[in-house]
């Protein structure tokens, strides 16, 4: 009877700090939402921008995005609880709206990646861990 000893190596899994996914969410959303703007510009390559509103919110949107990947990291912790929470439904509204005017099925993809990006950000934010005090 043959009783060697086999070991079998574990993989580590290392916990990863709320804030560490909290901003590379953001970062992921911002990439997701840029391929999306791109992706509608090439389809409609033949009119110009013109609009200024669209350009008034869109650019503050992306700006917003990006510091929330800073933020995130470096910002206090209680504070950028609620401001992850806050800002992220703000942008589930505006997602829900892109959905909302959907044409194809490439857009309805889009808008569903949009949405789980900003629910996990909610939902990472929401249970941020807790330290004993």
């Amino acid at each position: 009877m043959n009783t060697e000893n086999k070991t079998t190596a574990l993989l580590e899994d290392v916990k990863v700090n709320v804030k560490i996914v909290l901003a590379a969410l953001w970062a992921a959303h911002f990439l997701l939402w840029t391929f999306g703007d791109m992706a509608s510009l090439l389809q409609e390559f033949t009119e110009p921008i013109d609009n200024n509103l669209l350009l008034l919110v869109a650019v503050p949107l992306a700006i917003t995005q990006v510091l929330m990947v800073l933020f995130s990291l470096v910002g206090k912790a209680k504070l950028m609880r609620w401001v992850n929470i806050i800002l992220a439904l703000v942008f589930l509204l505006f997602n829900v709206g892109f959905l909302a005017e959907a044409h194809v099925g490439w857009e309805y993809l889009l808008g569903a990646g949009y949405l789980l990006f900003n629910g996990l950000v909610v939902w990472y934010a929401w249970r941020w861990p807790k330290q004993e005090a």
